[in-house]
């Protein structure tokens, strides 16, 4: 059941939409969230979108896929010291 109600204009949500469009495009391997910083809303307005079918984003990463993200060389570096 798509969601109606809206606190942003038609020409905001357009804007939201180009924006994210051109991120996805430049960086293909990305996530919800960081499309979403880069559009400037949060990621349940990009969520509705989809819902009515005006973008179509990425897959929900699995908790594998976000910890392989982490460089966890950067802080357990920093532990020993060196």
């Amino acid at each position: 059941m798509p969601r109606t109600r809206t606190h942003y204009s038609k020409t905001q949500e357009e804007e939201f939409l180009v924006r994210a469009k051109r991120f996805m495009k430049e960086n293909p391997d990305t996530n919800r969230t960081r499309i979403a910083m880069y559009a400037g809303v949060g990621v349940a307005v990009l969520e509705r979108l989809e819902e009515e079918g005006k973008i179509k984003l990425p897959p929900v990463l699995t908790k594998t896929q976000k910890r392989m993200g982490v460089n966890w060389n950067k802080y357990l570096g920093n532990l020993s010291g060196r």
